[in-house]
C-alpha cells in the first residue's frame, strides 16, 4: 500500500479532473455514480495519505478513498498508452493524462469519505506499522496480556492495521517464531525480533519495489512451496492454515 501511495503522489497530484469515468458501478460501494462524479469533477488531488491498507487523496471538500483488495492496482497513462483491461474507474485530467483504478476481481473499493481520521476511528483500525509513533513499546503493549496464536494477532487490522499475509509470514520466518506460537509464550527477545523484522521487511520491500528489484533470495516469499528447502537453515518449508489464511513456515528453525 505504501508503494501505491507514493505512486499516486508522484503521478496524480495537482492536476484538474476534467472527467470521471465510472465503468463499473459495483466498485463504488454505497455512493452513487452521479454523486461520485459530481464531487470530483473540476477538482484536483492536493495530497495523499495512507493508513494500513487504506489510501486517501484530498480533493478539497472530500477525500477519495481507495482499498485495493487482492487484485486492485493503479495505472497512470498518457498519450496513446493503453489503460489496464479491468479499469473500473478512470480519472481523466485536463492535461490528457489518466489515472485508472484497475481491479479484475472487484474485491476493492473506490468511494468518497469526509475525513480519513474519522474513517479510521469508526472502523477501529489499529496503528499503522510504519507510523513513526508506532514504537517498540507500543508494539509490546499490544501483545501484553493477550492469548492465541501470534499470527492471528498480527493479521488483525483492529490491532495493527496494514500487515498482509505474506509479510506476516515473512516476519515470523525471519524472527524464527512459529506462526502458531502462543502470544503469552513469547520471550522478550522474540518480541523485539518481531518488531525489528516488521520494520526492516516493510521498508526493504517498499524500496525494492520502487526500484523494480527482486527481494533477496533468503526471503521466505520466494520459497512458498511445501517441501522446498529453507534457505536459512536447510530445513523443510511446511504449510498450515492460521487465521483462515494459508501459512508457510520452516519446520526446523521456527519454533
Amino acid at each position: 500500500m505504501e508503494t501505491y501511495s507514493r505512486y499516486f503522489a508522484r503521478t496524480s497530484l495537482r492536476q484538474t479532473i476534467a472527467r470521471v469515468d465510472v465503468r463499473d458501478e459495483r466498485i463504488l460501494g454505497e455512493i452513487r455514480r452521479e454523486t461520485f462524479v459530481r464531487k470530483l469533477k473540476g477538482r484536483a488531488f492536493t495530497s495523499v495519505r495512507r493508513h494500513g491498507k487504506h489510501l486517501f487523496a484530498d480533493a478539497g471538500a472530500t477525500w477519495l478513498h481507495l482499498h485495493f483488495g487482492m487484485t486492485g492496482d493503479l495505472a497512470y497513462v498518457t498519450g496513446d498508452q493503453r489503460e489496464p483491461r479491468f479499469s473500473r474507474v478512470v480519472f481523466n485530467f485536463d492535461n490528457g493524462a489518466r489515472l485508472a483504478y484497475d481491479d479484475m476481481r472487484l474485491f476493492g473499493v473506490v468511494e468518497l469519505v469526509d475525513d480519513p481520521d474519522a474513517f479510521v476511528a469508526a472502523r477501529g483500525l489499529g496503528p499503522d506499522p510504519l507510523d513513526p509513533s508506532f514504537t517498540f513499546a507500543r508494539f509490546a503493549g499490544l501483545l501484553d496480556g493477550r492469548r492465541g496464536a501470534i499470527k492471528s494477532l498480527l493479521m488483525t487490522q483492529e490491532i495493527i492495521a496494514g500487515l498482509g499475509n505474506l509479510y506476516v509470514d515473512e516476519m515470523l520466518y525471519q524472527s524464527s517464531v512459529h506462526p502458531r506460537r502462543a502470544i503469552d509464550r513469547l520471550r522478550a527477545v522474540e518480541t523485539r525480533a518481531l518488531f525489528t523484522a516488521m520494520r526492516r521487511i516493510l521498508r526493504e520491500a517498499i524500496a525494492r519495489r520502487e526500484r523494480d528489484v527482486e527481494l533477496p533470495a533468503k526471503y521466505l516469499m520466494l520459497h512458498r512451496e511445501v517441501g522446498e528447502r529453507c534457505p536459512r537453515c536447510g530445513g523443510t518449508i511446511k504449510r498450515t492454515v492460521v487465521f483462515g489464511r494459508t501459512t508457510y513456515y520452516c519446520g526446523s528453525h521456527q519454533r
